[in-house]
């Protein structure tokens, strides 16, 4: 089943969105570090939202950035 990922900051603004059509990526998991573009990322929390049958799974994925040290 097709999943699609959503990539929220910890005020609920959307900041990627991935979509997994052949189901092939993980489910993030809490306090990974996660990297896409050049935004590095710590997930806070990972929510299923309901889905109707038939549609793809939506994931909500709460996370926090990771700032440079340069």
């Amino acid at each position: 089943m097709a999943q699609v990922f959503r990539f929220l900051d910890i005020l609920g603004f959307e900041m990627h969105t991935i979509s997994d059509p052949n189901d092939q990526l993980p489910i993030p998991q809490i306090m990974q570090v996660i990297t896409i573009d050049s935004d590095r990322m710590r997930v806070e929390s990972v929510t299923l939202e309901r889905t109707d049958p038939g549609t793809p799974f939506v994931y909500d994925v709460r996370a926090r950035t990771i700032l440079s040290k340069h």
